[in-house]
């Protein structure tokens, strides 16, 4: 898996997230899909509030990167609202979301993880867009992650697991 994400970098498919600020440490890897990189191009926004938005995703992001103890939700639909991390359902699907809540609009960033500490972020979508949690747009946008991580990494399985420490290897809390 490593040599394929190396190819990805190189082909710019991928892009590793490395904090903003400089000297602060990376105790976890965190690569981003192009589409999300050029979410962050301000040339690209018709809104200039977005300049808040995405640099506190920016900020969320360097928060699973420099190792910040985070709330994960392992249950799909028993987690607290202060989850950072959750699974959505199925489980069994290996799909994640980083939950971005502030400010509004709330993203949430679908993706996997290929090993302990090491996360693929692959699609944004805006909270209001996704309705309910088993409504069409929740399943199109997991489908649509996992169609992503496919083309990406044929034939590569996203890590599955049933405890935090699967995923985790330390500065985490279960919510």
């Amino acid at each position: 898996m490593r040599t394929t994400l190396r190819e990805k970098l190189e082909s710019g498919e991928l892009l590793q997230w490395t904090p903003q600020i400089e000297g602060d440490p990376c105790e976890r890897m965190l690569f981003i899909s192009a589409e999300i990189n050029e979410e962050f191009d301000e040339d690209t926004w018709n809104d200039l509030s977005l300049a808040y938005r995405y640099a506190q995703l920016g900020a969320d992001f360097d928060r699973y990167v420099t190792g910040d103890t985070i709330p994960v939700g392992m249950e799909p639909y028993g987690k607290g609202d202060n989850a950072f991390m959750a699974r959505i359902s199925p489980s069994e699907y290996g799909i994640w979301t980083i939950r971005s809540v502030a400010p509004k609009p709330a993203i949430r960033v679908f993706g996997a993880f290929c090993e302990q500490d090491l996360f693929v972020a692959l699609i944004t979508r805006r909270r209001a867009d996704l309705g309910g949690p088993e409504s069409r747009e929740w399943a199109q946008a997991r489908e649509a992650a996992i169609a992503l991580w496919d083309n990406l990494f044929p034939g590569k399985p996203r890590l599955l697991g049933d405890n935090v420490g699967d995923f985790f290897s330390e500065k985490t809390i279960a919510v």
